[in-house]
């Protein structure tokens, strides 16, 4: 938020994969992160807790399907077929 142009617009891709956000940064050992978020380079999961975690940023949030952003060509250029729910934000 603090560094997005008054009139800019975030593009977040999140994979939405638990009940709940959950986070641990006690967890740092690659092995274990991969165990927990699914990924060794990874420090959390996110639920659909994520779009008010947004707005709690201050952001005004808009979820939206690749092809409401995108051309199919740009969605296969850009690698984004089958990334789901984007969430679209700009400054409130």
């Amino acid at each position: 938020h603090r560094v997005l142009a008054k009139d800019g617009v975030a593009l977040f891709l999140v994979p939405i994969n638990a009940l709940e956000t959950f986070e641990d940064p006690t967890i740092t050992d690659p092995n274990d992160r991969e165990l927990a978020f699914g990924q060794n380079d990874h420090m959390r999961r996110y639920g659909p807790d994520f779009v008010d975690r947004l707005r709690e940023a201050g952001f005004r949030v808009q979820v939206v399907q690749d092809s409401d952003v995108a051309t199919a060509e740009e969605i296969f250029r850009m690698g984004l077929a089958g990334s789901g729910e984007i969430f679209l934000a700009t400054k409130a």
